[in-house]
């Protein structure tokens, strides 16, 4: 218990990792660069809290995603909205024929109605078939609510904004320098995200990753008030409602990328430059062109709010589209989080108490 801890990054994994700690009686303290708490990667997505649909190449995510769902509404059940029509369709060039996908959400109790495309709403082309699901979403800002009340109830915080931890260094302790002073730390837990790679390169040997940058787009459609729709599986599109607003969020698997490379450290001139303009754009042309393909009657206005933010990959899921959190031990007593969905946030936290508990 007499351990110091610090948690680098104050998102969703790292602010839920600090919560479980500190409840568990541990000395921690968390750095975050930002102004706030919860103004990361986590706040620019679609929102979706995982079931596992999403993944029908990679048994293992689906099954993360669903147990992780169970654990993240016992703390943040009330940013949870499932009120709305959610569907998931498979394109005549997926990469999962129709079939396959039932039986890939059967052998994973995924329970589902199949969709009857003359009774949709909307008309639908080049697709072989869909399903509904109760797959929900989550709302960002009842999620800072709820964090920010529960941190009011823990004693003694320790939280650091507006510091950002610019080196890490390996000694008989952990000597971590931010851009205001430097501190001593017997366990590190980094949750820096796209920051990682660069905060163990004085002493642990890198792995090569696939950093993203990705723009999210925000419409209001005259076809419907609430509705989820995913195109399954490949270089396809997502969207999903925007918490209780009754505006969406769109993502495009492909199309939304405007940075992408494989390197051992995020680019960071990447969002030092703000000149992204063209590729916006051009994103956004081909986004609504793939959208009329399969959707040709679909009417949306896309507003001027547009959500740019990094994303990390491992270079090696090409064929199964792995995407599952973990905890890996990159030195001793030097705790890293991959951290692939929000909804496995709370999972993460406990496995983190549990490997502290042992050292």
């Amino acid at each position: 218990m007499n351990k110091k801890i610090a948690i680098v990054g104050g998102g969703l994994f790292g602010i839920t990792s600090y919560i479980v700690l500190k409840k568990g009686g541990y000395d921690c303290v968390l750095f975050e660069k930002n102004k706030d708490l919860l103004l990361g990667a986590s706040t620019n997505n679609l929102n979706r809290v995982h079931f596992g649909y999403h993944y029908p190449r990679d048994d293992k995510t689906a099954k993360q995603s669903l147990k992780g769902y169970y654990s993240f509404k016992k703390i943040f059940s009330g940013s949870i909205i499932s009120k709305f029509k959610n569907y998931y369709f498979i394109a005549n060039k997926s990469k999962v024929n129709f079939d396959n996908y039932l039986k890939f959400c059967k052998r994973n109790r995924l329970k589902f109605r199949k969709v009857i495309n003359k009774k949709f709403g909307l008309k639908l082309n080049n697709i072989q078939g869909g399903i509904e699901v109760n797959e929900p979403i989550y709302d960002w800002e009842i999620i800072k609510r709820n964090t920010k009340s529960i941190l009011k109830k823990i004693k003694k915080n320790q939280i650091f904004t507006n510091e950002k931890v610019t080196k890490i260094r390996k000694k008989n302790k952990y000597e971590l320098t931010t851009n205001k002073k430097t501190y001593n730390f017997d366990i590190i837990v980094d949750a820096s995200y796209e920051n990682s790679n660069h905060l163990i390169r004085n002493f642990s040997k890198i792995k090569k990753k696939k950093y993203q940058l990705v723009v999210v787009f925000e419409f209001i459609s005259r076809n419907f008030n609430k509705m989820g729709f995913a195109l399954m599986d490949g270089d396809f599109f997502s969207f999903l409602p925007k918490g209780n607003q009754k505006k969406h969020l769109l993502y495009h698997v492909k199309h939304s990328i405007i940075k992408q490379k494989i390197s051992k450290e995020f680019p960071s001139n990447w969002k030092k430059s703000k000149k992204f303009f063209y590729q916006i754009e051009k994103s956004k042309k081909m986004i609504i062109r793939d959208l009329k393909k399969y959707l040709p009657n679909l009417n949306i206005n896309l507003t001027k709010n547009k959500y740019i933010n990094a994303r990390v990959l491992p270079t090696n899921v090409e064929k199964t589209d792995r995407r599952v959190s973990k905890v890996t031990e990159i030195s001793k007593n030097y705790l890293q989080i991959f951290s692939a969905k929000v909804d496995h946030s709370v999972d993460i936290a406990n496995e983190i108490l549990k490997r502290i508990k042992k050292i």
